[in-house]
């Protein structure tokens, strides 16, 4: 009889894992942490920006960790169907406020039309709003066989290079079958829900993920993208005048504006 219950029990157990190996999230809302070692991007931005003498650089970075934290932390939503997505901020994030470097992609907003392949993004620096309309851009990944967890579901590995030199990590639920990401990232087999720039010191990770309609938000965040039309070409040229004008031009802040 105990045999009987065993095995019984067994296939209950087999059919659960069968089940929920077999779900698919087809929209929702996912919850992104932006995650910046601000100790290590410092070191690298006093470096290239050369705004502090080499013999004090030292006592420069000392006094800057005693009066800051390692991290620069904020979160960001993604709402997604099978065709669209769109990132934004949730609530106000303060990473203008910690640091001015921060100043220049604090606030993006992204809306990414999956089947017909174009971008609109919302981006800020300082007093400055531009609206993007471009393609998708398009990365080369190479997928990997490396596994991992994040927010509950199981991802699989990619790497890509962005820009034909900034390397590129990024994590794939095939179970959420929309080929989207936060931010710009995109095109792989399944949502992106981690991405991480190592070289950078830059990671967005997803904390939650919820199934739900998101038919009426994704068309009611549609209408919050105000400011002037410009194309991918055009953003950066005007970032460059941007950053030069606040001491900025260097390759990490151009980095993180692009991303």
């Amino acid at each position: 009889m105990m045999r009987f219950y065993f095995i019984i029990l067994l296939m209950v157990f087999s059919c659960a894992v069968y089940a929920q190996q077999d779900v698919f999230v087809n929209s929702g809302k996912i919850v992104f942490e932006r995650r910046v070692n601000t100790f290590a991007v410092m070191d690298m931005f006093i470096r290239d920006s050369k705004i502090v003498p080499l013999d004090q650089r030292h006592s420069y970075l000392q006094q800057y960790k005693s009066n800051n934290r390692q991290f620069w932390t904020d979160d960001f939503e993604l709402y997604f169907d099978s065709v669209t997505t769109v990132y934004r901020p949730q609530g106000l994030n303060n990473m203008s406020k910690v640091s001015y470097i921060g100043a220049v992609a604090y606030n993006n907003k992204v809306i990414s039309s999956l089947d017909s392949g174009r971008v609109m993004a919302l981006k800020q620096a300082f007093d400055h709003s531009f609206l993007i309309k471009d393609t998708i851009r398009k990365m080369r990944w190479k997928l990997t066989e490396e596994t991992r967890e994040i927010a509950g579901f199981q991802c699989r590995r990619a790497n890509a290079l962005m820009s034909d030199s900034i390397y590129i990590v990024a994590y794939y639920a095939e179970t959420i079958p929309a080929r989207g990401g936060p931010e710009s990232f995109n095109g792989l087999p399944g949502m992106i829900l981690g991405v991480a720039l190592p070289h950078q010191h830059i990671t967005i990770f997803a904390k939650s993920v919820n199934r739900q309609d998101v038919t009426a938000d994704i068309s009611r965040l549609r209408k919050q993208l105000p400011g002037e039309v410009i194309n991918r070409q055009q953003f950066k040229e005007s970032m460059k005048k941007i950053l030069y004008q606040f001491s900025l031009n260097v390759p990490w802040v151009q980095v993180f504006m692009d991303i």
